[in-house]
């Protein structure tokens, strides 16, 4: 295998487990944001489903779910902190 094929591999695989680091950090600010996936489905005008995967950390949502949730002031903060490790 070329160092290319190699490190454009390697990258994938850095992108795939951040993907399900980021689905777990996700996971963790709505379970502490909001009591039931009815609650952040409605916030995030959302399927139910769509927020009971979120709630299991099966799936997380692309940035227009991240923006929001930091776009408003009662969620703001603690996203923040999650998002940065804190």
């Amino acid at each position: 295998m070329s160092p290319r094929k190699f490190s454009a591999r390697a990258r994938k695989l850095e992108v795939l487990s951040y993907r399900q680091h980021f689905n777990n950090v996700w996971q963790r600010i709505i379970c502490q944001s909001f009591e039931t996936p009815a609650e952040a489905a409605v916030f995030f005008g959302v399927d139910p489903s769509t927020a009971e995967n979120w709630f299991e950390g099966k799936n997380a949502p692309q940035g227009w779910g991240v923006a929001w949730l930091l776009r408003q002031p009662e969620t703001r903060d603690a996203a923040l902190a999650a998002l940065a490790g804190v």
